[in-house]
């Protein structure tokens, strides 16, 4: 996995505890936490109170150095879940990815295509599973191995999030996980919640059946980096955190300016990360459902 910041799959956050030098939010189970800096702590003592080392606290947060703000809102666990694909074969040319899935077939491995694009190159590659267990994925490969294929491999994925949120969340782990809002505004079963500036840091539709996020979209310009170091802010960041992307493209983003557009793909998910022009900046990420 690659790292995906280890980022933390938000549950159905609804419990506050109070530790003296942190607050701390928790869900249900325990094991999703996310800390509020207090004036006074510091990273050795959080790490230390939840049983993380130094470097684990950075890796989780991104962070270059040790020093935190009041206020700022850090990640306490990393979140394996996902899948574990067994890759046989990946290619540039998308015929000689048919020949080997073709050839995986009549051994009665099934296998599907999928792509990546790693330096603005696109990668056909040929997917035989994806396993929750990592041990299944592991038994495929020797399988797959088995068939002649030495170059296989396990590609482990951390499922599609935003700072930890996913669709299908509560409305309410919004808040508990990126801070209370300056103020929200709501239209039909749409709410857009602003942080700082004029523009909506969070855009979220909700089911109408249940209230639960339908869709998230996430605007990093309204949202403080200082406070929120786990979200990407830039293209660097974002690409550290998902990884590589199975689609990118240019597309037109306002004033006929030229912008570039990461779509990462998983089970029934879409994120699309939109950079500015700049190349560096991201624009927004947005989490959907991939077939409305």
């Amino acid at each position: 996995m690659k790292k995906i910041k280890q980022a933390i799959a938000a549950g159905v956050i609804s419990l506050a505890v109070i530790f003296s030098g942190g607050s701390v939010l928790a869900d249900h189970t325990g094991d999703k936490e996310i800390a509020v800096v207090k004036k006074g702590d510091t990273l050795y003592s959080l790490a230390k109170k939840h049983h993380l080392s130094v470097t684990q606290m950075k890796e989780l947060n991104d962070l270059t150095g040790t020093t935190i703000y009041p206020g700022e809102r850090l990640i306490l666990s990393g979140e394996e879940a996902g899948y574990h694909k067994v890759i046989a074969g990946s290619f540039s040319k998308k015929e000689n990815a048919e020949k080997r899935a073709a050839m995986l077939k009549r051994i009665e491995i099934r296998t599907a295509i999928s792509t990546a694009v790693i330096d603005g190159i696109t990668y056909y590659r040929v997917q035989a599973g994806a396993f929750k267990d990592k041990k299944n994925a592991v038994n495929q490969l020797e399988a797959v191995k088995k068939a002649g294929i030495n170059d296989a491999f396990i590609l482990s994925r951390g499922e599609l999030h935003i700072f930890g949120l996913k669709l299908g969340d509560a409305y309410d782990d919004i808040i508990s996980r990126m801070g209370k809002p300056k103020k929200t505004e709501t239209q039909l079963n749409s709410k857009s919640l602003y942080y700082q500036g004029d523009g909506a840091g969070v855009r979220a539709a909700l089911n109408m059946k249940d209230g639960t996020i339908g869709s998230l979209a996430v605007y990093p310009e309204y949202l403080s980096p200082r406070m929120l170091p786990a979200l990407p802010f830039t293209k660097a960041e974002a690409v550290k955190m998902y990884g590589d992307a199975n689609k990118i493209k240019t597309v037109t983003c306002y004033e006929s300016a030229k912008c570039e557009e990461l779509t990462y793909e998983l089970d029934d998910f879409e994120l699309k990360v939109r950079i500015d022009r700049d190349k560096t900046t991201v624009q927004f990420l947005e989490i959907t459902y991939r077939f409305k």
